[in-house]
């Protein structure tokens, strides 16, 4: 890691986890954020994100993606927690913990003010054919994917549609890894041309709480 990165001060960590049926697989699956002190203000923001595709994350996954970036921070101690040097043992257990007190999207939502929500984007035309190589998908094909939601989809001129899925709502998390899925299949080779991620938005009122986990010991 470079002496130069600028100084990260993590103030706390919230993980969500996602209904067993998800994703293919049938596990356990988390959604882990760190909650950052930025010009005064905590920022959440996902340990991994990605414009391509909604990606849950086992924990070995948690894990890996934390040994390759933040944890290597605390050595050079351009990540501090709670404005504190660590070392990279003392912040992974951090993490052990919020994985252990993880809750559901709903509950970050209501609790900490925190929500996710699945953001799809593509051209319309391009994904209609599109089907599904899971045999878990409750839809099978894309036609059946917008027949549920194509309601609160928004259409551009250009014939591009935008759909966002509160994680929070019953079935959200599983059809919002399906639809990415399929949308991936057909526009994979095109990055410019689709996007499906996942947002944090922070409820108004909430942004200045205590930080989450601030009684953790370092």
């Amino acid at each position: 890691m470079s002496p130069h990165s600028p100084t990260l001060d993590e103030v706390g960590r919230l993980v969500i986890h996602l209904p067993d049926d998800a994703t293919f697989y049938g596990e356990r699956s988390y959604l882990p954020i760190a909650v950052d002190l930025v010009d005064g203000s905590t920022t959440p923001s996902l340990l991994r994100a990605d414009q391509h595709g909604v990606h849950y994350m086992a924990q070995y996954e948690v894990f890996s993606a934390l040994c390759s970036d933040r944890a290597q921070r605390t050595v050079d101690q351009t990540l501090l927690v709670g404005g504190t040097p660590t070392t990279p043992e003392r912040y992974l257990r951090l993490w052990r913990d919020a994985i252990t007190t993880s809750v559901s999207a709903e509950t970050a939502a209501t609790l900490h003010g925190i929500r996710a929500v699945a953001v799809l984007q593509a051209p319309l035309a391009s994904v209609t054919g599109a089907k599904s190589s899971w045999t878990t998908c409750p839809f099978g094909s894309f036609t059946s994917f917008r027949a549920k939601y194509g309601g609160q989809m928004s259409l551009a001129s250009d014939g591009t549609f935008a759909l966002e899925l509160d994680l929070a709502r019953p079935g959200s998390a599983r059809d919002a890894y399906y639809g990415a899925s399929m949308m991936s299949s057909v526009l994979r080779s095109e990055p410019t041309a689709w996007r499906a991620s996942i947002e944090l938005r922070v409820t108004a009122g909430h942004h200045e709480q205590v930080p989450l986990f601030a009684g953790a010991e370092l």
